[in-house]
Parts: structure tokens; sequence; C-alpha cells
């Protein structure tokens, strides 16, 4: 009783047993094995914690677990414990034999102990509700030796209901524990703000594990990437944090192992190494980037890699959590699962903050992209360069760029020389070099991967930038060397990045050489460096080409009112042979009146001489018709005078009130005497119909009168030109019309040419197109007339079929 009530731990009860043991020899029961069994109903196992004496008279232990549906006996056992009562049984012969045969006492120093040639043993059990406790005899017991074992009886399941709340004590304390750690992890995990935190926590988990009393020497969360080619393992080694590492899941065996772990669908996978296949496992993993010096860091650390260890993968969603014990533990096992559930649930807040990491990154990034191409867009020269270089030094610092320098290297391969546009560390422009291809072994590389749109880089140690600066200074290309180096003294240690781009290559210095993830937003910033640029060069060439074609319209203007003067002066000139003609008449009738009429006063003077007044009056009758008539051809002539000069000079742009039938008819006798002065061949028919209710309309009417000529000389010189070609049968003919309409007026101008082909009736109002030969239309006319009748709000167009002839259409609106 006092060893029972003296229990601290569930541990203590081996010690119990064996006391009461020794107490029933000094009581004179005699037992070869005696002890106790805890019994469960759902499974109907027992938890034995018995004591025995061996051949040499010693006692010895048992602690084990057993099937109470192992053998026949205890079966019977069972059975009396559910019934609650106490139970004897005799075991003899073959029974007694099997008994001890079976797996339950095999390679235990209890195997047929007390059996020798004695062939029947006595078993004695006394039930209480935790269990049975019995004991074994090679004679039956007396009723005084049963009563003793059973006042026993009592103190055991005293004795075992204390075991049983120590070990449920034990469990609530061991489940606490097991809870805190976890709970340490998740709060870890959960209490992230950057995804690089990870190796702390793995370091974390790798403390609790060991706090829990498993013997771990490594612990860590290892992630696997979508396909399982590969896996990242954040891992702490006996406390000792270290980097991130990828392995491949296709070459080593334990790696592969891990990966099948995962598809077999297992919650747990353990692998046990030891030996060469150990050697050879780590021989791979320091072939592995970053691992080599790993591990030589625990080494270092005085902590030897192991000879033999057990690798436990628990497994979650995306990977596994990764514990290398010494030695087995299976009582770890569950434990393992737990924190790798613990682990599947806090994963979300890794890829949460993964994902804002990577969104905030592409945030800043584009941000910083955009500022570039801003002030890239706002360049107006080349000495706008200075400008760039401090800005990319400050996006490369905003994007995380570890760096003391940088610059942009403007490669001109047509003048084979490099524009280098170089930045501070304090951001400041340290101004332009201009080098030739050949200007040293730097630059000739630089061109060379350019070329190849390669990444090139180059290390350089103090001695190089020093013997690199003084060359420039030795080539006037930097004033001192103080200035170029950005500091009191040359870096120690320079890493070159040249990133090629388009048009050159962005160069950024540093300490260290840049991890691929920063190279790629090099890369990045290279790539709209680039696009802007190009869009400088563009705006380069467009100032250019603005400047360029500024010129040529101030030269095609004056070129253009030259054109048009020629226009005026070819269509006056065109008229000049018919306004002669038409003035001619008018002359010859002042010219022959004149003469008849100096007659007529001579016979006026003979008459009066003679007396004769009736016949001076009479002469002088006719006289006064004479002069009515050189009045009237000489006005005549003074129309036409004022018609031709109408036409030589510019109009007033002033509308004023124009018969439209009187202005009609006069270019249309104008044109065709016109042609008939030049090409005495020249023949053709003509018509007009006009409507007499139009009566004036405000018009510019000498403008409107050169719209008039050129549709009607145009008319005359298409049916001309068919009319040469001696078609049998064909007749000439222009004619020109005009009608009253609701809202305004048309006029017409219609032949009977050869009309206008269809794939260019699109053009004919363009400027300077025309068909006629060289040097016979300057291609204005049509533009011109469009223009004009435009200017009026009216419209201009044309109906023509080709061989059968073309109608212009004029509509003038009332305004």
């Amino acid at each position: 009783r006092s060893k029972a009530m003296a229990m601290r731990t569930s541990e203590d009860i081996a010690e119990t047993t064996a006391a009461s043991f020794e107490e029933l020899r000094k009581l004179g029961v005699f037992s070869f094995r005696s002890g106790v069994g805890i019994l469960s109903k759902e499974s109907r196992i027992a938890q034995v914690f018995a004591d025995s004496r061996s051949g040499d008279n010693s006692t010895v232990a048992l602690t084990t677990v057993r099937s109470m549906d192992e053998h026949p006996a205890l079966q019977r056992q069972y059975a009396s414990w559910l019934e609650q009562k106490d139970f004897e049984q005799v075991l003899r012969g073959d029974e007694l034999t099997s008994y001890y045969s079976h797996s339950f006492f095999k390679g235990s120093s209890v195997e047929q102990t007390g059996t020798g040639d004695q062939q029947e043993e006595y078993g004695y059990y006394f039930a209480f509700p935790d269990g049975l406790f019995y004991s074994w005899s090679l004679q039956p017991y007396t009723e005084q030796e049963k009563n003793i074992l059973h006042r026993f009886r009592n103190i055991i399941a005293l004795t075992f209901r204390r075991y049983l709340d120590l070990q449920k004590a034990e469990a609530q304390t061991r489940e606490a524990e097991i809870e805190l750690a976890l709970d340490r992890v998740r709060a870890r995990t959960m209490a992230m703000q950057k995804s690089d935190e990870l190796p702390d926590a793995a370091n974390l988990l790798f403390q609790q594990i060991q706090s829990l009393g498993m013997p771990a020497w490594s612990a860590g969360y290892c992630l696997f990437n979508e396909d399982r080619s590969a896996v990242t393992l954040w891992m702490s080694s006996e406390g000792l944090l270290q980097p991130p590492f990828v392995a491949p899941t296709t070459e080593d065996e334990l790696f592969i192992q891990m990966r099948k772990g995962v598809e077999q669908g297992v919650d747990l996978h353990v692998v046990e190494m030891g030996g060469k296949d150990l050697e050879k496992h780590y021989r791979y993993m320091r072939s592995l980037p970053v691992v080599g010096e790993i591990l030589d860091s625990i080494v270092a650390a005085g902590h030897p890699l192991p000879t033999f260890q057990i690798m436990h993968q628990a497994y979650f969603s995306k990977g596994f959590l990764l514990f290398i014990t010494y030695e087995s533990v299976p009582v770890a096992h569950e434990i393992f699962k737990r924190f790798a559930k613990v682990f599947d649930q806090t994963y979300t807040r890794f890829l949460d903050l993964q994902k804002a990491e990577i969104q905030a990154l592409e945030a800043t990034k584009q941000a910083s992209l955009d500022r570039v191409r801003g002030v890239i867009s706002s360049m107006r020269s080349a000495e706008d360069l200075n400008l760039i270089t401090p800005l990319i030094f400050k996006e490369l610092k905003i994007l995380g760029v570890p760096f003391i320098r940088c610059g942009v290297f403007i490669i001109h391969e047509q003048q084979q020389n490099i524009e280098a546009y170089l930045s501070s560390p304090d951001g400041h422009s340290l101004g332009v070099l201009n080098l030739p291809f050949d200007a040293s072994d730097l630059t000739f590389k630089t061109v060379q991967a350019w070329r190849k749109n390669d990444l090139l880089k180059q290390h350089w140690n103090k001695e190089d930038f020093v013997a690199w600066t003084n060359q420039m200074v030795a080539q006037h290309q930097i004033e001192d060397s103080k200035s170029y180096q950005g500091a009191d003294l040359p870096p120690e240690s320079l890493e070159l990045h040249f990133v090629p781009f388009a048009q050159g290559m962005l160069y950024v210095g540093t300490t260290e050489p840049l991890e691929e993830a920063k190279l790629e937003l090099v890369q990045s910033l290279a790539r709209t460096f680039s696009i802007a640029y190009a869009r400088y060069e563009d705006f380069v060439k467009l100032e250019n080409a603005k400047e360029e074609i500024e010129s040529a319209l101030t030269e095609l203007k004056a070129t253009q009112k030259q054109l048009i003067q020629s226009e005026k002066m070819a269509s006056l000139g065109e008229l000049t042979a018919g306004i002669a003609h038409e003035i001619q008449n008018p002359l010859n009738f002042v010219n022959n009146f004149s003469e008849v009429s100096k007659e007529l006063i001579d016979e006026v003077r003979e008459s009066l001489a003679k007396g004769d007044v009736e016949d001076a009056m009479d002469i002088i009758s006719d006289l006064v018709k004479n002069l009515e008539r050189i009045n009237e051809h000489g006005k005549r002539a003074d129309s036409i005078v004022k018609g031709m000069l109408q036409h030589s000079r510019a109009g007033s742009g002033q509308k004023e009130p124009t018969d439209i039938n009187v202005l009609a008819d006069e270019c249309l006798r104008l044109a065709f005497h016109g042609l008939r002065a030049k090409d005495k061949s020249f023949n053709a028919n003509f018509e007009t119909v006009f409507d007499a209710t139009i009566g004036k309309i405000d018009v510019m009417s000498q403008d409107m009168g050169r719209v008039l000529l050129n549709l009607i000389n145009n008319a005359f010189y298409a049916v001309n030109e068919r009319s040469k070609r001696g078609e049998a049968g064909y007749k000439p003919m222009v004619k020109v019309s005009t009608e009253k309409r609701v809202q305004g007026i048309g006029i017409r101008v219609e032949d009977n040419g050869d009309g206008i082909p269809e794939s260019i009736k699109e053009k004919i109002f363009q400027p300077f197109f025309t068909t006629k030969p060289t040097g016979q239309g300057t291609g204005l006319g049509l533009s011109l007339a469009y223009d004009i009748v435009k200017a009026h709000e009216g419209e201009l167009t044309v109906v023509s079929e080709e061989g059968e002839g073309t109608v212009f259409n004029i509509y003038l609106p009332n305004l």
C-alpha cells in the first residue's frame, strides 16, 4: 500500500508490482509468477505488469501487451473479469505447452518458467474493476493463501486506480504540452509578415520538437513546386538557421522517396539511412547550390554530420514537414502528423504573404517602370539622357536591387562607339563617356554580348577598378578619379552586370553577384527603358521629319501659288484668242461706220454748199445712226475687256447679284472662240438651255466664272480629242443648261466625249491630278472648281460613262 501511494508517475507501477511479488513470498505464499493485467472491453487487450522467478532463483520483471483472444486460457480469464468473479484454472499437458508457446512469451525470460518436469500449473485470478490480479503456483493454494491473495487484490485495485489516474494526468499534461507547442508554431506562422520569415518558423518548429523530448537534430518545412519535380527546404539543424535551398526530386534516392510518399497518399513516411548510403546522400547534397555551405557551417559549429539518421516526412497539401532523428521514435509519429496538420492550416498564411508580396512587388515594379517611361517620354534632346541614369538609380533602389553603381550604355553600331551615362551611388550623374568599340577589353566584350543579346557578368577587384578609372582619366573621358568612383575610396570588389536591350546595355554594379530574381527586375527595367528610348528616338526622327515637312510645305505653298497663278494665266491664255475674236467684231463695225460717217460728213458739206438742206438733213440722220452703231459696238468691246480683266485678277471675295445665264453664255462663247483661235481645225457644236426664271443670284462672279470656264474647256477638250479619231457619225456636242430648283439653282455642263474611266473617277478632284499630256494641264482646274463651289456651300458632282460622255452638275443654294 505504501508503494502504491508513493507513486508519482505511471512508470512507478513496475516497482509496485515487484514489491507485491516479494511481499507474497515473505508471507509464505509461493508463486513462480504473479502480476496484474489492465483490461479493455473495447480492444480486448491486456497491458500486463508481471514478475517471475527465473531458473537462478532471481526475479525477472515483465511488461507486455497481449490480446485476450490468443489462447483459450486467456479467453477464460477475460470472461471471469467481465463477470467480476474470481477464477481458478489448472493447465496440464498439451494445453500447458501451447500456453507457453504463444507469442506473448516468445523470446522472454518467462518462457516455460517453472514448467520443468512439472505437468500441471495452477493459476488464480482475482477480478477488480480495471483488470485482474493473478498468481501462478506449482501446487494448489490453501484457503489461507487464497485469502492473502484476495486481500492483495484489494490493495492492487487501489494501486492500479492510482496508476490509471496518474496515466490520465500524464496524458493530459502531455497533450497540453503538445498543444502548447502546436500553438507556438501556429502563432509564429500566423504572425509572419514576410514569406522570408519561414526559416525562423522552421527554427521554432525544431525547438518545440526538442522541448517535447523528441531527439531530433534537424526539422523544417519542405514545399513542392507545381509538378513536384523539385522541393524547397527551410530547415533548422541543431538550432542553427539555414537559408532555403532547392533539391530536385528526380536524382537522389532519398528525395525520390520523399516525392513517392506524397504520391502514395500517406500521412507519414519514414526512411532510415546510414553507412555508405548516407555518405552518398550527403555527397549529393554538397553538389546542390547553397547546401555545401550550410553543411560546412553545421560542422564548423561543432555538430558533425550523422552516420545514421531517420527521416520522418509528415505530409500536408503542398509538401511535408521533415524531422530528422538519430533513433527511432514511434511515439512521436502522431505528434509529427499533428504538426503537419497545423502547418497545413496555417500554410494559407504563407501563400497569402507570397501572393501579397508578389502583387506588391509587381505594383512597385510597374510604378517604377511607368516613372521611367514618363521621364523618357518627356525627353526632347540627347542631353536629357543625363536625367535618366539618376532616375534608374532611384528605381533600382525602390525595386530592392542592391547596387553601388549603375548606368546606361547606348551602343551606336554605325558610328562604332558607345555613349555611357553613369550615375554615382548618391544618384548624381557622373557625366557621359564616349567610348569607341575598341577602347578596352570591357567595351569590346560589352558590344559582343549586346550583339548576341547575352547578359554580361564580370568581376573587378580594387586594382581592376583603379586601372579602368586611370584609363578614363588618361583618355579625358572623366575629370578625376574621385568624382568618378563616387566615394573617397574605390570599391574593394565590384560585380559588373550588363543587361542587354535593343539600343544598348543597362549596367548595374554591385558588391555581390545579383540573385536571379533581382536580375529579372533589372531585365524588366531594361526592357522598359528600351521601349521608352525607342519612342524617344522616334520623337527625334519625327522632329527632324517635321522640320523637313515644314520646309517642304513652305516650298509647296509657294509652288502651289505659282501653279494656281499659272492655271489662271493658262486659262486666260486660252481665252485670249476668243477675247480677241470677240473684240474684233465690234472694232470692225466701229472702223467701218467711222469711215462711212466721214464720207457722209463730206456729203453733208456738199449738200449745204448747194443749199440742198433737205438732202443734208437726210444724210445727217444716217450719220446719227452710224454714231449710234459705233457707240453700241464700242460698249460691246468695253464689256469684253472688263470680263477679261475679271478673269485675270483675283476675286474680291464678295458676293454680288449675278445673272448666271449671262455668265454661262459668256463663258461658253469665250471658251469656244479661244479653242478655235488656238486650233484652226477645232470644231464643235454647242447648245444652251437656260431657265429664264432664275434671275440674279448672289455669287462671287469671278470665281464662279472660273468654274464654268474650266468645266466648259474640259468639255470642249474631251469632244475634240474624240473627234480626232475620226469616228463615223460622231458629232461633238457641248451643252450648257441651267434650271431653278426649290432651294437653289442647278448648272449642268454636258459633253459626249470619251467619258471618265471608273478607276480614276474618285481622283479627278484631287490637286495636281490630270489626264492631259505633260505641259497641257496643271491638275488644279477641277480641284479649284471643287473648292470654289464648296465655298459657296454648294456641290460639284460628276456622272460619267466610258464611251458615252460626262456630265458635271453644280448645285448652288439660295443663301
